[in-house]
């Protein structure tokens, strides 16, 4: 089949999902065509490993200002209409694959003109992640609003020709908006058994080597539960002296230096490290240079029902995880065996866990080879892509 997929965004930076779900189509012998936007001085088309890349929309500054104040309200938008027709035209595409929410309606709008079917790529509990993306109450509740945004998904899903959730928690999630559950198809966010061919940089595991290094990676915002790691800093530091904290990441400057004050008033500002958004092809050293990975998640509706790519990257390098108990995370470490799980507001809890992986260097190491042998069987991207490949089997089928 000619799949279609739409990307509100652009491409690099890297998104994993989108590229490991093309790549495994791709296998499969699908032909996958991936529309998206277009930054200032890239090329209007490109390959991306097997994924015929086509930048065909240009937003700029003030085009997005004005699609994110009319899109929240009325989700619509000509621009993406039209570039989503020509698309489908131009590349005789067979079915729409439409990465995250907002474009679903305009999706199926488009579905129906053309007579083709149309999945829903749920990345994550959108309404509910909008939540908590944000700090600003007045666009919470005005262009971000809950209940408008959770109406719409209810609305939309019951339209599309299949969803695609990211864990089990999530496909409960969306039963429970009256979708059935033969529609919902769960394909979750692991990793490639194959670790990426990236050299360690000398630099970042030198600096790191003398250290007890618990680490987390990925994006800055108060749903990631970062200041409850900070606060357990002064739990540990007395009893673990050679104690860092290093929390790569940012791009949300505002709780970052939330994060830089709350360090300086607790007195940890010789322990908790954050050295900002880094490369992609520095991530593996940083993950290398931990002793214990994080993934200490606040609980609430858009965490509760989703998951991060990392925590699997972390068991796949043999690092015990210390991970809070939304239901998604404590199931994967508890199943595995790769971690210890901790309540998420409670930073005693957090400490006390961190003070028995240090403490005890044989339960470290073990937990570690557990999670990675865990990861290996049944938590990597091998194992868990069968019902994508299911799915478009089952599109294939009708088709003929």
């Amino acid at each position: 089949m000619r799949i279609g997929m739409v990307l509100k965004g652009r491409i690099p930076p890297p998104d994993i999902r989108v590229e490991k779900e093309a790549g495994t189509l791709a296998a499969e012998g699908h032909e996958v065509h991936l529309l998206l936007e277009r930054g200032e001085g890239e090329a209007l088309e490109a390959m991306n490993g097997p994924i015929h890349m086509y930048r065909g929309i240009e937003m700029g500054k003030w085009r997005e200002k004005y699609h994110r104040y009319t899109f929240n309200f009325t989700y619509r938008d000509r621009l993406w209409e039209k570039a989503i027709i020509d698309f489908v035209r131009s590349r005789k595409i067979e079915v729409l694959h439409i990465h995250d929410l907002p474009l679903v309606g305009i999706a199926v709008r488009v579905g129906r003109m053309e007579g083709i079917p149309v999945v829903a790529d749920l990345h994550e509990n959108y309404p509910g992640g909008l939540q908590v993306w944000y700090t600003n109450q007045l666009k919470k509740k005005t262009i971000y609003g809950f209940r408008r945004w959770a109406r719409y998904e209810r609305e939309i899903l019951r339209e599309v020709d299949a969803i695609i959730a990211v864990i089990e928690e999530s496909k409960e999630r969306i039963k429970d908006l009256g979708i059935p559950g033969e529609k919902i198809h769960v394909v979750p966010n692991t990793a490639h058994v194959e670790r990426i061919n990236i050299p360690l940089d000398p630099t970042i595991t030198k600096k790191y080597s003398g250290s007890f290094m618990i680490s987390y990676i990925g994006g800055f915002a108060p749903h990631r539960g970062l200041d409850t790691v900070i606060r357990a800093v002064p739990f540990m530091k007395d009893r673990i002296k050679d104690l860092r904290v290093v929390l790569v990441g940012d791009r949300n400057k505002p709780y970052m230096d939330h994060l830089k004050r709350l360090s300086a008033s607790l007195g940890c500002g010789d322990t908790v490290e954050m050295p900002g958004w880094q490369p992609f092809n520095k991530i593996w050293s940083y993950i290398d240079a931990s002793s214990v990975c994080l993934v200490p998640h606040a609980r609430n509706p858009h965490t509760d029902t989703t998951i991060p790519h990392k925590i699997f990257q972390y068991m796949m390098l043999k690092k015990p995880v210390i991970v809070s108990d939304c239901p998604p995370l404590k199931r994967v470490i508890e199943d595995s065996g790769g971690g210890l799980v901790f309540t998420w507001d409670r930073p005693e809890e957090f400490a006390e866990s961190v003070r028995r992986l240090y403490e005890d260097e044989e339960f470290r190491k073990e937990t570690g080879e557990r999670g990675c042998e865990a990861f290996l069987d049944r938590y990597n991207w091998d194992s868990t892509s069968d019902e994508l490949k299911e799915l478009y089997r089952g599109l294939a089928e009708r088709k003929k």
